[in-house]
């Protein structure tokens, strides 16, 4: 029984011994690399042709060889481009593969390819400009706008036929609440992604920035006098009062530069008028938002 087990054991070992020496040998071992073609614009281009592989023939011994198996079964082989594109398949190539995917222990590598074709072609497009629709800037106290937004990009593209572009109109952004401003800076909104509902189209981007300029408000109160309006220049009416408190929301940095005489407020009488007309304000400049007028309705008596 004992003489029985030494050789099994014995039979083992070297089995074991010889498929370790064998693995350790330098064969020629087939590997497939997946290639992944990148760095060109994916909307405003379509392939028309592009090499998905390339066959090798690598020189190491079993154990790199089932290692580089796993590496490429899990990753591609990225090749940048921008267009049209013919590599040569060459050691060059070759070096490049082995140092991506990090392979080691290689006495040589062969390729039946000659080489790797990559083309693209121009889809038809249409520029647009970017709308804002459904967004809410909610400002913090005594903070508010000071100046024209400005969005980016100004114009969107969108690619794919003519017959699909012309179904699209106009972009808008995407409904949206940003809570808080109160410094200038820019805002990131989505883009309403009506080109995919038609899906031969592709968008240059999915999103814009606003950017808001922002200003600290203070109030400062104008009294102005109230200009009378009527059809009839021989009516005389007599306001009570004849002048009204404006209060106005100013940039701080602009409070000095409001004067008395940017300002100006009116009423309107006619026919139908009620016991008291209300008060408007005619001009402001453009710097300065109204907040109220006190009074807001004035008495008023005809004089005949």
């Amino acid at each position: 029984m004992f003489r029985h087990r030494s050789f099994w054991v014995i039979l083992l070992i070297t089995a074991i011994v010889w498929v370790s020496t064998r693995m350790s040998e330098h064969d020629d071992y087939p590997l497939q690399v997946r290639l992944s073609w990148q760095g060109y614009d994916t909307a405003r281009y379509a392939v028309v042709q592009a090499d998905t592989t390339i066959s090798l023939t690598v020189n190491s011994n079993c154990f790199l060889a089932i290692s580089r198996h796993f590496k490429v079964k899990r990753d591609s082989f990225a090749i940048h481009t921008q267009g049209d594109t013919v590599l040569q398949v060459n050691n060059r190539l070759f070096d490049e593969i082995a140092s991506q995917f990090g392979f080691v222990g290689i006495h040589g590598v062969s390729s039946p390819a000659e080489k790797l074709t990559f083309r693209i072609s121009e889809r038809r497009s249409r520029a647009y400009k970017p709308q804002l629709r459904g967004v809410e800037f909610r400002f913090a106290d005594q903070y508010g706008l000071s100046g024209t937004p400005r969005i980016e990009p100004d114009t969107v593209w969108l690619y794919g036929d003519t017959a699909t572009l012309a179904k699209v109109d106009e972009l808008f952004t995407a409904s949206a609440v940003i809570d808080g401003v109160g410094d200038s800076g820019r805002y990131q909104l989505a883009l309403d992604p009506v080109w995919r509902q038609y899906p031969a189209l592709r968008a240059s981007t999915d999103s814009v920035s606003i950017y808001l300029p922002v200003e600290r408000f203070v109030e400062k109160t104008i009294s102005v006098p109230v200009t009378f309006l009527c059809n009839d220049n021989q009516l005389r009416v007599r306001l009570y009062p004849e002048r009204v408190d404006v209060t106005l929301w100013v940039s701080a940095q602009r409070y000095n530069d409001l004067l008395s005489d940017m300002v100006a407020a009116e009423v309107e009488y006619t026919p139908s008028s009620g016991e008291a007309l209300v008060v408007r304000v005619s001009r402001f400049p453009s710097f300065a938002r109204v907040k109220g007028v006190s009074p807001s309705t004035l008495k008023y008596v005809v004089i005949k």
